[in-house]
């Protein structure tokens, strides 16, 4: 009796243990996938060091309007002796030296550079304003890559198992027709058909899971990580019902949210700031300058020695330099212009598009829902027809070939719409990772 119950108890250790490596399999979700592309990508990784080398830019512009103090040092061999210090009292004179000793500090403090200093923070604000905004950029671009290719992966192993269903049904239609030839009710060219099917579909399921590989290779590259030795499985998803938006509202969204339109405004601005700096390189520049300094001869002993004072310039003669550098500046600003127009033109285009071809494809996966429904129907008819003697076996293979089309057609189709959704929302600069979570919801197809 003991051993009997070590026996059950050794099975029902053995059952929970299968149940929690059952539970606990691995499960990579799209918004996991899209958090660790964001995080671990290398391409993001750079785009936010773009954006901390803007701002030490913009630390950089504001400190020039400080005071600039600078320490030097060096050691002077002259040819004939000079004088260790300037004349101090009339009647005294001051030593004299071949070799002079010098260390001390200069200060310069800028009053007036012709607007260069302003437009120099305002250019290096505007770089921070376009490095955020390719950031953004960015991140859209990755969370729409990664969820097509998340969802492409699915939509492979998807059509792996259609096809794992079309062998499966091929093979028992291979030993039916092997049964009936057996009785003479059957041709051997018959049993050669089914067999070359069947070859051809274990060709094409090869090749659609050698796509499925290369897009999770594509998603982990993404991810900007290393494949795991156990691939975790993906979930399905399908979108959420939304309600449809105005091609008006849709358009006003782009203008407002895209960012490549908010870079090209910023270019305008940033150029503009540009002509004003090159306009200001011809005004004159106002500094107060100062510099302390101990200096001694060969006999080591130091005196001191400072000036004070405002320092002028003011530019004169400089062979057309500044000049072609404004002409330049300006026709930056004007090709600035030109790129924003045609940003805007683009991003209108790019929205209507896309919405017509949310359309599209929704409208496309009504049609293949009724197409799978129609050819599943005909393939139970002519396996009941063949099953009875009163149909051929082209007919068979034909509806089960229609059947196969059938269901790719619907698994494309659906994909197709959810990139589309992904894609409206990317060219109305909506799509992020929050957006993407919203729109999609675990659907009953199962891990892949």
């Amino acid at each position: 009796m003991k051993r009997a119950w070590d026996w059950i108890s050794l099975v029902g250790l053995t059952v929970v243990a299968v149940a929690s490596s059952v539970m606990a399999e691995p499960v990579l979700t799209l918004p996991e996938a899209i958090a660790a592309a964001l995080q671990q990508s290398p391409t993001q990784i750079s785009q936010r060091l773009d954006v901390q080398k803007a701002e030490y830019e913009q630390q950089a512009a504001r400190g020039a309007y400080w005071p600039q103090l600078d320490f030097g040092a060096g050691a002077t061999r002259y040819g004939y002796p000079t004088f260790v210090i300037p004349i101090r009292q009339i009647g005294v004179f001051p030593p004299l030296d071949t070799t002079i000793y010098e260390y001390g500090v200069a200060l310069r403090i800028p009053l007036y550079v012709g607007g260069r200093l302003d437009q120099g923070v305002v250019r290096a604000d505007i770089g921070r304003a376009i490095a955020r905004e390719r950031e953004r950029l960015g991140n859209q671009d990755l969370v729409f890559n990664v969820s097509s290719v998340y969802l492409k992966i699915v939509h492979l192993a998807s059509l792996v198992a259609a096809y794992d269903a079309r062998i499966e049904s091929l093979e028992v239609q291979e030993r039916q027709v092997n049964l009936l030839k057996q009785v003479g009710r059957s041709a051997r060219l018959d049993l050669l058909k089914v067999s070359t099917l069947i070859t051809r579909a274990r060709y094409e399921r090869l090749q659609v899971e050698n796509r499925r590989q290369e897009a999770v290779t594509l998603l982990y590259n993404l991810m900007g990580a290393e494949i795991p030795p156990t691939l975790p499985a993906l979930l399905a998803y399908r979108a959420r019902g939304t309600e449809t938006v105005s091609a008006e509202t849709l358009q006003q969204e782009a203008a407002a949210r895209r960012p490549e339109l908010r870079i090209a405004e910023q270019e305008v601005a940033s150029a503009r700031a540009q002509q004003r700096i090159t306009r200001g390189e011809r005004l004159p520049s106002v500094s107060v300058v100062g510099r302390y300094a101990e200096r001694a001869g060969a006999d080591s002993e130091y005196f001191n020695d400072w000036n004070v004072g405002v320092q002028l310039s003011v530019p004169i003669l400089d062979g057309g330099v500044r000049r072609a550098r404004e002409e330049q500046a300006a026709a930056a600003h004007a090709q600035a212009e030109e790129a924003v127009r045609r940003t805007r033109l683009d991003v209108s285009k790019q929205v209507r598009d896309a919405a017509n071809a949310r359309e599209e494809a929704e409208a496309r996966v009504q049609v293949t829902e009724h197409s799978v429904a129609e050819s599943a129907e005909a393939l139970t008819i002519e396996r009941l027809k063949y099953k009875q003697g009163v149909g051929v076996i082209t007919d068979l293979l034909n509806a089960e070939s229609a059947a196969l089309t059938a269901q790719a057609d619907r698994l494309q189709a659906q994909f197709d719409a959810l990139v589309a959704r992904l894609n409206l929302l990317k060219v109305t600069g909506q799509l992020n990772a929050e957006r993407v979570a919203a729109m999609l919801t675990a659907g009953d197809g199962g891990r892949s």
